[in-house]
């Protein structure tokens, strides 16, 4: 319950809760104290009393003087309401007339013998009259033997009044020194407790921003200024240390681009190879057989047949060699243009949907090891102002994570890249069918390091580049929807001029 409040309000309703109950129990012990004493001078009084009457009594065994007693203590204190001097078997004396010679209480002698013939006090506070009283009893004695009993009958009002009005002397008191000292108490805590606390609230606060940081100062307890010295040293280790993540991550960033680099250098090379390895082999085939032609010629042995056969030859080698050496250069253009984007970094005017075809030529080393299907939608010819190595980048690295995280090995899939455009922005909408992915590792994706493969040697800066290409060097927003079982989709969207 006290975790709802702040620290001051707790402090102060604990401080409250220990007064309540001190004042309580001061109020208690106060009043009870008063109590008794009123209630030993009353017996004091009865005690005097009986001392007189058992003198008198004894020396003329008299009830008429004992009666002459009451009537003249009950003339000189207002408070008596009624003496009544009870003999063993009826009353024998009392202010009250009407009571003399009625019966006895039972019992009371046995009452005041259980009491050793010490007083008894009995307290009246709710009788018919209203009026709060005190009834006392003691022995009454003829050589030392109990032979009845006084009973005296006290009006307690003025006592009553008198203890009423020192509690609620006591009660204003003590409730003027608590409200005094609660608001004492909670201005100190606020100046020395509250505000420093709120002050280092809020730089906390402003290193979580990123703000510049002032470093703390405050006047406050020893303990407070320990803690803010100890802030301020944390605030300066971790500003240092994530100078050396930051270098770190750079670091790690870089050296993932140019790993991505170099596979797709051993992916275009290996590629190269065939056509080239076709156009030599076939380039030797011609050279052997232009051989063989020039050998007939020289011998005067050719026929017409020979010379059909080695035309049909020179045709059928020659396109072989144009298609493969074709089909080489495209890829070599492919790639420089790609790797060049890549490394330096520059913006110039290109066609989006036709630069994204030139970076899937130089990843198709990459794809005929799967049975993966890219389709490529959208309209042709938007162009945008930019830089065109970061989209190769990031077109790469979402294909290599369909790979490695969409797809089991083996398993036949299509990857969909859509290209649009609207107003002053353009749109890259991909799309996979593969397995998708839950919900707490989609709120993670663009963290750096994070990643479900760290097994397979994942290093989790794949999305992140991602991301921070798609902010930084495109100036543009990337945002990623996937359901488990239904695929993942990725919409970028940049400016068409991105002048940053």
């Amino acid at each position: 319950m006290l975790r709802q409040f702040s620290l001051q309000s707790r402090i102060l309703i604990l401080v409250t809760s220990i007064t309540v109950v001190l004042m309580s129990v001061i109020v208690w012990f106060d009043s009870y104290s008063l109590q008794r004493s009123v209630e030993e001078t009353y017996v004091s009084q009865l005690n005097g009393m009986t001392t007189a009457i058992n003198g008198r009594y004894e020396e003329s065994h008299n009830i008429e003087d004992v009666q002459q007693i009451f009537d003249y203590i009950q003339y000189k204190n207002g408070n008596v309401l009624q003496l009544t001097l009870y003999g063993k078997d009826k009353v024998l004396a009392s202010t009250g007339r009407d009571l003399v010679g009625k019966p006895s209480p039972p019992g009371f002698l046995n009452s005041l013998l259980l009491a050793k013939n010490e007083t008894l006090v009995e307290h009246i506070r709710h009788d018919a009259d209203g009026i709060p009283k005190d009834k006392l009893m003691t022995s009454l004695k003829e050589d030392g033997v109990t032979i009845g009993a006084i009973e005296l009958l006290l009006d307690t009002s003025e006592n009553t009044n008198l203890i009423r009005n020192r509690i609620t002397f006591i009660i204003v008191v003590g409730l003027s020194i608590a409200i005094i000292l609660l608001v004492s108490l909670s201005l100190i805590i606020r100046k020395l407790l509250i505000r420093p606390l709120l002050r280092l609230r809020e730089a906390a606060l402003s290193v979580k921003h990123g703000d510049d940081y002032k470093e703390l100062n405050l006047d406050s307890s020893q303990e407070i200024n320990e803690v803010a010295s100890a802030f301020n040293e944390m605030v300066h280790n971790l500003e240092g240390r994530y100078l050396d993540l930051q270098l770190a991550q750079k670091q790690l960033v870089e050296s993932e681009k140019m790993v991505a680099l170099g596979n797709l250098v051993a992916g275009v090379s290996h590629e190269i190879n065939t056509p080239i390895g076709i156009g030599v082999t076939a380039s030797s085939y011609l050279d052997e057989k232009s051989r063989a032609f020039q050998n007939l010629f020289q011998e005067s042995k050719m026929k017409r047949s020979d010379l059909e056969d080695y035309l049909k030859t020179v045709r059928e080698t020659t396109g072989m060699i144009q298609t493969n050496l074709y089909r080489a250069s495209e890829l070599i253009r492919s790639f420089k243009q790609v790797a060049v984007d890549r490394s330096v970094e520059t913006k110039r005017k290109f066609l989006v949907k036709e630069y994204i075809q030139e970076v899937l030529i130089s990843l198709q080393p990459n794809l005929k090891k799967t049975k993966l299907r890219v389709v490529q939608l959208g309209r042709e010819g938007v162009e945008v102002y930019s830089d065109p190595g970061a989209i190769s980048q990031i077109v790469t690295n979402l294909i290599m994570n369909s790979i490695i995280h969409a797809y089991d090995a083996d398993t036949e899939g299509t990857i969909t890249i859509n290209t649009s455009s609207y107003k002053n922005e353009a749109t890259i909408h991909y799309s996979d069918d593969g397995k998708g992915m839950p919900r707490e590792v989609l709120t993670q994706i663009f963290n750096p390091f994070f990643t479900t493969n760290r097994s397979g040697g994942g290093t989790g800066l794949g999305m992140h580049i991602v991301y921070n290409l798609v902010t930084q060097s495109l100036g543009g927003t990337i945002r990623c929807e996937s359901t488990p079982g239904a695929g993942t989709d990725f919409i970028i969207q940049i400016p068409i001029m991105n002048e940053g």
